[in-house]
């Protein structure tokens, strides 16, 4: 059996995550040097909007500026670190490095997601999670089956469960 289009489109969904995961590196590092920078204005503006009534007082601004640096930071510093297990584990297909990204992405997602519906703040997830959630999303579904139940085999992959303890 030709293998050669399975490892193909591995390889495809491989890449896209990386790509991602590189390009959030430096979106993490604008948004921790520059978060008033145009890229941000949509995103921004509607802050200002939903929460200050369309203008963003001085001393929010300055909070933002302060709060945009730590987020960028934390942003940067998680994708990096991304990086480095995809190209690691995920790109030798091992279970472990699958379960890592999904379950960051998906606590991420949902306590994120339900702080911003909790401040009435929709546009925080029609911006930003959705996008993200899309984005790093894929890759995961369309990787699961590769990694998690090998072709071929009826069995999941070494791994292939989320870790549990024992004794």
């Amino acid at each position: 059996m030709d293998t050669k289009p399975v490892q193909d489109t591995f390889r495809f969904w491989y890449l896209w995550l990386l790509t991602v995961s590189l390009v959030f590196v430096l979106v993490g590092v604008v948004i921790a040097l520059a978060p008033a920078s145009w890229f941000f204005s949509p995103w921004n503006y509607a802050v200002s909007r939903h929460f200050f009534g369309g203008s963003l007082p001085e001393e929010a601004a300055a909070l933002r500026s302060f709060f945009m640096g730590l987020l960028g930071g934390t942003i940067a510093g998680y994708f990096l670190l991304q990086s480095l297990v995809v190209m690691q584990g995920f790109r030798k297909r091992q279970a472990w490095a699958w379960w890592a990204v999904t379950g960051a992405l998906m606590l991420w997602f949902v306590v994120d997601s339900a702080r911003s519906f909790h401040h009435g703040a929709w546009f925080n997830v029609l911006m930003v999670n959705l996008p993200t959630l899309v984005l790093v999303g894929l890759p995961l579904v369309m990787t699961a089956r590769p990694i998690l139940r090998p072709q071929g085999t009826m069995e999941p992959a070494a791994g292939g469960k989320p870790p549990t303890r024992t004794g």
